[in-house]
């Protein structure tokens, strides 16, 4: 929406954004006193009697008279061209403009799992991948939430704090990877302590934690953070990437994850952690074994609590006003550059009068 100008724009005294860069109008003040004193002592000293000669493009002129006076029009332009633009830079402001502002109430923090089992493909490509793909899905649908991003396997770390800007989480996700983390397994209590933490302090906003996982949690001591997370009033959404018959999860050397016996690991989802977290903070649980959209489950689970809407206020400023000043003083400038420019004489041949006997 544009901004709307008062009424009594015309009518408000011009200020200046940095007033203290005016200061910087000496330096021409100065330029022209000392141009105007060199005057002065030229056409009374001997250097006045010395013949003087101005080239044009087209003639040469020998005089005795001081020079022009049309040079010194162009030095009084070239000062004033520099004094308009430490004017102009100065940030010259008169008139109010109103401006609407939209600020939206919603916070969405997703927990990526990185655990080596995220890797197995009974979901396809992976459930890497899967959860990949629904994180880029959901960001083409959100408009104006901040958004930030959790990765976990055994630690847990906050990549990319709360965010409106989602061209840096789109280009991070291509690069995760279960070596991204050092530990593996899946520390659910360092992953919601993490997110716990990430929110902000606001009140008013709605907070979402998006979990991406196949649920094989390693450990049993989360319960304690969910209710911090119930009395911050943040809803969970789990989805549990994965299948109940399972897959076999690759290991770096092209072969397959085996356990101590040496039998290779089968690895299933196990839902049963990320649906006691989705319950007892008010949210919910999907199973994303097949595609699911999430940006329709957010806006349910929005709608089963508080709202989450945009509000629009009215923010006032001053208006800009340099580009009134800067464009005519870049106009002198380059004129008087134009007539000061040196002028490079075509040689021409010179036919002197007969002298006379």
């Amino acid at each position: 929406m544009p901004h709307q100008p008062f009424a009594n724009e015309r009518d408000n005294p011009m200020t200046f954004g940095a007033p203290l860069l005016l200061l910087l109008l000496l330096l021409p003040l100065a330029s022209l006193a000392w141009v105007a004193s060199q005057r002065r002592h030229a056409s009374t000293s001997f250097g006045a009697k010395i013949l003087r000669g101005e080239a044009t493009r087209s003639s040469i002129r020998v005089s005795k008279s001081e020079p022009r006076p049309i040079r010194s029009i162009r030095r009084l332009y070239l000062h004033l061209g520099i004094a308009g633009v430490i004017v102009a830079i100065a940030k010259p402001q008169w008139g109010k403009l109103e401006e609407p502002v939209f600020s939206h109430s919603r916070e969405i923090i997703i927990a990526l799992d990185l655990s080596r089992s995220m890797l197995a493909t009974d979901v396809k490509p992976s459930r890497l991948d899967r959860s990949k793909l629904l994180i880029q899905s959901l960001l083409e649908q959100l408009v104006g939430e901040r958004v930030g991003l959790i990765i976990f396997s055994g630690t847990a770390f906050l990549q990319i704090p709360l965010s409106s800007d989602y061209e840096i989480l789109r280009e991070f996700l291509p690069s995760l990877d279960p070596n991204y983390l050092p530990e593996g397994g899946s520390n659910y209590r360092a992953m919601l302590e993490t997110a716990f933490h990430s929110f902000s302090t606001d009140s008013n906003a709605d907070r979402f934690l998006i979990i991406l996982s196949d649920g094989e949690a390693t450990d049993d001591n989360w319960e304690q953070v969910v209710e911090r997370m119930v009395a911050g009033h943040i809803r969970t959404i789990g989805l549990g990437v994965g299948t109940t018959e399972g897959s076999m999860v690759p290991d770096s050397s092209g072969g397959f994850v085996k356990d101590e016996r040496g039998a290779v690991v089968l690895s299933r989802l196990e839902n049963g952690t990320l649906q006691k977290i989705a319950e007892k903070t008010h949210g919910a649980y999907v199973d994303a074994s097949s595609w699911v959209d999430l940006a329709s489950i957010l806006k349910a689970t929005v709608v089963a609590g508080v709202k989450g809407e945009f509000a629009e206020q009215h923010h006032v400023r001053l208006a800009e006003r340099f580009q009134w000043v800067l464009v005519p003083s870049l106009l002198l400038l380059l004129w008087s550059f134009y007539r000061e420019f040196p002028v490079r004489p075509r040689p021409r041949e010179l036919k002197l009068a007969p002298r006379r006997t």
